[in-house]
């Protein structure tokens, strides 16, 4: 428990460094098994998705929801990064359907795929799509073995690989939601609070932490753990998407304009076609369904959705469900180091830049 005396910011650090460690020594032993070159070369790709960049914070809040109810182990950064790998078979297949070029400022997996094929197959998009479904399913398989083969208490990994699909299978009820939104007219913020709390803060926050939490063996009551990750794990993506809009690209990794191409609807533009004029409300459907918006357009939306009080609302909100999500942080029976860090981490969360 010595590295919980760290400052925030080095403990993270520190984590960071075992949780890559692991995910090094994983792919590691993964490649001492000898496959036909395509298998090999999709492996290796999955690989180098993970390994580029990626804050680490899912494992480390699998690895603190152990620790808030049990000595700290080195075993569990072997069962941590499941959650992690589990986001790569998630963002691989995310980018398919959103079409997104980049990840972590760099080409997504089937963007890469593409540049690789391009010059043997006619139908080098499709074929290149093909390829990184797959791969994204063999990582969630990677997910599932990282856990098991972890080499903690047989009954618990069950009952955390149970928690661990549950993670997959609500993203999925998310993501189905978020797909949805786009031809929905009738799409509202309860709705989109839906969306968030499925797709977003079970498997960023509620879901790694009380994964972590089963892997003690605990019995302690985990309800307050569970409403502390809904709250902010939905503050996250809130803050997400204000850095959609209003982010350094350079920062962030990906383009400043990705969620409007993409047509988002994010609180900031429900809210803000709720608060502005007809013509207005016209203006920013015409934004998000365009596709390619120009820069004058975008800089223009910006300005409205400040101006309209739709950002000033999205900032109030998550500024309340961070002050809920610590009044929960305190009814949890833990390590008291640990939830002054988690405190932090609450403040954290809307305050980071990517």
């Amino acid at each position: 428990m010595e590295i919980y005396s760290l400052e925030p910011h080095e403990l993270m650090k520190n984590m960071r460094s075992r949780i890559d460690s692991e995910l090094v020594r994983f792919f590691e032993e993964q490649s001492e098994t000898r496959l036909d070159d395509v298998c090999m070369d999709i492996r290796n790709r999955i690989r180098e998705f993970t390994m580029n960049g990626g804050k680490r914070l899912r494992p480390m809040l699998v690895v603190m929801g152990h620790d808030l109810f049990a000595p700290h182990s080195d075993l569990i950064y072997r069962a941590a990064i499941s959650i992690e790998l589990t986001q790569s078979y998630l963002l691989i297949h995310d980018d398919i359907m959103d079409q997104s070029e980049t990840r972590r400022g760099k080409p997504s997996l089937h963007a890469a795929l593409r540049e690789q094929i391009k010059s043997r197959v006619s139908d080098s998009s499709r074929i290149s799509q093909n390829l990184a479904i797959v791969a994204g399913d063999l990582a969630d398989s990677f997910a599932h073995q990282s856990l098991l083969d972890s080499g903690m208490r047989p009954d618990i990994l069950l009952k955390a690989n149970v928690e661990l699909s549950r993670i997959i299978e609500m993203t999925g009820y998310g993501q189905l939601i978020d797909i949805e939104s786009a031809f929905n007219e009738n799409f509202s913020q309860r709705d989109l609070l839906r969306l968030h709390l499925l797709k977003t803060a079970k498997y960023t926050i509620e879901g790694p932490l009380y994964m972590g939490a089963v892997l003690s063996g605990t019995s302690e009551d985990l309800k307050p753990l569970q409403y502390y990750g809904m709250l902010l794990g939905t503050a996250f993506q809130l803050h997400d998407d204000i850095l959609g809009l209003y982010g350094n690209e350079q920062e962030t990794g990906k383009s400043i304009k990705s969620d409007v191409n993409e047509g988002k609807k994010t609180l900031l533009m429900l809210k803000a076609m709720e608060l502005c004029s007809d013509s207005q409300k016209k203006f920013i459907r015409d934004c998000l369904s365009s596709g390619n918006i120009s820069d004058s357009d975008f800089h223009k939306l910006r300005e409205l959705v400040r101006d309209c009080g739709s950002y000033e609302y999205s900032r109030n909100m998550m500024a309340r469900m961070i002050s809920k999500s610590k009044e929960y942080l305190s009814e949890v029976k833990g390590e008291t180091r640990i939830k002054k860090f988690l405190e932090w981490f609450a403040d954290y969360i809307v305050e980071r830049k990517n």
